[in-house]
């Protein structure tokens, strides 16, 4: 009988939710929900971000209500550092929405890897809640800098070769196997390695050389998750080069 109560209760939530107001008719519905069950936030690379977070009730109270908020530590991966969810949130009296302010930081954070934060309204005698809230976070490069991302696959000689991304207009080296040019960087390794860093926008040489003069291992280059560069591992000799705009 009560799953059938609580059924009723969410049918009647939502119904109340969908009518895109805050202003609802006062109902007898003790449930309690976040305006959505997830959200993409990004921000700058050593920056900080307040995120705005709307609450809904299911119906309207004279009263000041408080609601408990926690954060799910098994499903978040976000350094505690990074973030402060306030314990609390208060619905005012006469309106059936709160706002909750979740402030961000970068602390242990990448722009190459997504992290999550979990938060959930806490139960309570005679309320109903719904899903969990969970931000997807991610960080910007800074100065308004490419992601690029190096995938290499090697052959059974990885040791024979050097590669490095050359930023054409500036004429400086951005990124390469190794900081002095030479063979040896990857030396005893297998499978393949991937590279990612913030770069300028700009023009750029991807040059690549190989110490026995067959080839043998791949490059994918993507800039912002789009390909921009392909080269086949049988596709060169001892050298090769590839011209691309970011």
């Amino acid at each position: 009988m009560n799953k059938l109560r609580i059924l009723l209760y969410m049918c009647i939530a939502v119904f109340t939710l969908n009518s895109c107001t805050d202003e609802v008719e006062p109902q007898d519905t003790p449930y309690i929900t976040f305006e959505t069950s997830s959200m993409d936030i990004t921000f700058d690379q050593g920056g900080s971000v307040s995120q705005e977070v709307k609450i809904f009730a299911a119906n309207i109270k004279d009263a000041d209500r408080t609601i408990g908020i926690s954060v799910v530590g098994a499903s978040t991966d976000v350094d505690a550092a990074a973030y402060i969810v306030p314990t609390t949130v208060t619905i005012p009296g006469g309106s059936n929405v709160a706002i909750l302010n979740i402030d961000l930081t970068d602390v242990n954070m990448s722009p190459f890897a997504a992290q999550t934060l979990v938060v959930s309204i806490v139960n309570a005698t005679e309320i109903f809640t719904g899903d969990d809230l969970t931000l997807n976070i991610g960080l910007n490069c800074p100065n308004n800098g490419i992601k690029v991302k190096m995938e290499l696959g090697f052959d059974s000689w990885p040791e024979e070769i050097y590669w490095r991304l050359v930023d054409v207009n500036a004429g400086v080296i951005v990124l390469a196997s190794q900081a002095q040019p030479g063979y040896g960087a990857y030396d005893g390794m297998t499978g393949g390695i991937t590279i990612q860093e913030c770069v300028p926008s700009g023009d750029y040489q991807l040059q690549i050389y190989d110490g026995y003069g067959d080839g043998g291992t791949s490059y994918v280059v993507t800039a912002d998750g789009v390909q921009v560069a392909n080269v086949g591992a049988s596709s060169y000799g001892a050298s090769t080069s590839v011209d691309f705009s970011i």
